[in-house]
């Protein structure tokens, strides 16, 4: 078991030295990317969530698509943005639901609850696998009275959770963020983007 965690602790404390390289990396990676690949990468990375993906860079739907295809090219200012989001995107493992979590307004706490086995997913294996060691302990361990316990106190663990999920979801479902209302579908956005 001390083998264990000594091989965590070692893992965690090699990635640290290496994390400032990898983001100069990727710094320079989305330094030498057009604004139409670095926005090609977050529309994939978003699975064509283009409705998030506007309201994190702040234009329409059918701007991103525009710069997206080609069909305009974005202003300087615009693709500094761009290029700041996808170097965050970059560096969070290209997590879309992080970058989400951080840059999105319309994030709300039950986003991170509903989410939460993507946003930390060593935390939540983490939590399953131990809940599995401990319950197998206790079962190796007892007579069949106290099984009977431990699988009851199971029971009511796993209906405690299923419930605290529904409160989320809940809020989930009655507050989404509506649709951006997209003011420039037949005309291109000055502010933000140009006729090539």
């Amino acid at each position: 078991m001390s083998l264990f965690f000594c091989l965590i602790i070692l893992c965690s404390c090699s990635s640290n030295g290496s994390s400032d390289t990898n983001r100069a990396e990727y710094a320079k990676i989305a330094e030498n990317r057009t604004a139409q690949d670095l926005l090609d990468d977050l529309f994939i990375g978003s699975d064509g969530d283009v409705e998030s993906l506007a309201r994190m860079l702040n234009v329409t739907p059918s701007t991103i698509d525009r710069i997206r295809k080609g069909k305009t090219e974005a202003t300087p200012k615009f693709e500094e943005k761009i290029r700041e989001v996808t170097k965050f995107y970059y560096q969070n493992d290209q997590s879309f639901i992080k970058l989400r979590s951080v840059i999105d307004e319309e994030w709300g706490w039950y986003d991170s609850v509903l989410k939460f086995y993507k946003l930390h997913p060593y935390w939540f294996w983490g939590f399953i696998i131990l809940s599995i060691i401990i319950n197998n302990v206790f079962w190796l361990n007892t007579d069949s009275d106290l099984l009977g316990k431990i699988a009851s106190y199971s029971c009511l663990v796993g209906l405690i959770v299923v419930v605290l999920l529904l409160i989320p979801w809940s809020f989930s479902y009655f507050f989404s963020p509506s649709p951006v209302e997209d003011q420039y579908v037949g005309t291109i956005n000055p502010v933000v983007e140009q006729i090539s």
